[in-house]
């Protein structure tokens, strides 16, 4: 099992997908997760490993999902002598399963590293993708006529501009470095893109040009202006090597920044399989739900056998839940 996590995490993270993992770290019988089990959970809610059933697994998904959301890890605690609530150092849920115990997690979200698309075949575009290998980005090269020989390492180059193949996160960046070669239509393709970050290496004459000409376009005034150019921090570089550490770094400042721009989409939204059970308001997947009953309109679903029981004790306070 243990090997198996390692593969899935090393999948996700080349395909750039951000996930957490889930570790119970301490239990108190008869809880089912005993410590060192783990799991993984993506974005929408698939959990992949075991750390327990019923109400421990949707609270986990629940956290997992804020976690990477926030992009901040968290201990969590369920116990069944708590409410939900929360102190310093702990999320902490009422354990709502009859079988009872204590447990207390460990939720870790996992950010895969940036992704580079270079665009062109230039002095500085090598250069570039040599460094960005070194600090371990996820590369891709596009240009016409472009050749392996040229990008040593760089597993995915692809021989024209067509960002139709390439799966664009909220982790990429895009860096122009044509340097004259069809520069304005590879600008144009790249803005067309969702990615967040799209940079031009030129000069200040060049970027004037490059944005009357993209005012033509069918490109929108806010996009053109989110075009970075000149590309890179100010360093006074002047060799291919310097101009592409100056970009690197502008890269890891965005990247690392509390305020960098985030897709529209949310990280976190529930798909059409997750339900909110009214009794400990959290997630719960219809397919794996443990009690699933018809109440007037509402067709209820729950995570454990507590739940239920909470809810046939006092159908219309939960009612009153979901109606609201």
């Amino acid at each position: 099992m243990y090997n198996d996590l390692i593969d899935q995490i090393s999948k996700y993270m080349g395909e750039g997908e951000e996930f957490a993992v889930a570790q119970v770290i301490w239990r108190e019988a008869p809880s089912s997760g005993k410590p060192g089990d783990k799991a993984i959970i993506l974005k929408d809610g698939t959990m992949i490993g075991w750390i327990g059933g019923g109400c421990v697994k949707g609270i986990a998904v629940k956290e997992a999902q804020e976690a990477i959301r926030e992009n901040k890890s968290r201990l969590v605690r369920i116990d069944p002598d708590e409410g939900n609530s929360e102190d310093s150092s702990h999320k902490i849920y009422r354990m709502t399963c009859h079988s009872g115990g204590t447990m207390e997690l460990f939720i870790e979200p996992i950010t895969p590293n940036p992704q580079l698309i270079i665009v062109g075949k230039s002095n500085i575009a090598r250069a570039l993708s040599k460094l960005a290998i070194a600090t371990n980005l996820r590369v891709h090269v596009l240009s016409n006529d472009v050749n392996k020989g040229m990008f040593p390492g760089v597993k995915n180059i692809y021989d024209r501009v067509d960002f139709s193949k390439i799966n664009i996160d909220k982790n990429t960046f895009i860096v122009v470095a044509t340097q004259g070669e069809d520069d304005e239509e590879s600008i144009r393709k790249a803005l067309e893109t969702s990615c967040n970050y799209v940079g031009f290496i030129s000069s200040l004459r060049k970027s004037v040009k490059i944005k009357e000409y993209l005012l033509q376009t069918e490109l929108s005034a806010n996009r053109i202006n989110e075009l970075k150019t000149p590309v890179g921090m100010d360093i006074n570089a002047k060799l291919p090597e310097e101009i592409a550490i100056s970009i690197l770094a502008e890269i890891v400042q965005f990247f690392r920044g509390p305020n960098r721009k985030l897709d529209q989409e949310s990280d976190t939204a529930i798909n059409d399989d997750t339900y909110i059970n009214p009794v400990c308001r959290v997630a719960v997947s219809k397919k794996d739900a443990k009690h699933v009953l018809e109440y007037g309109a509402h067709t209820v679903y729950f995570c454990c056998d507590g739940c239920k029981v909470s809810f046939d004790a006092e159908p219309e306070k939960y009612i009153e839940v979901l109606e609201n």
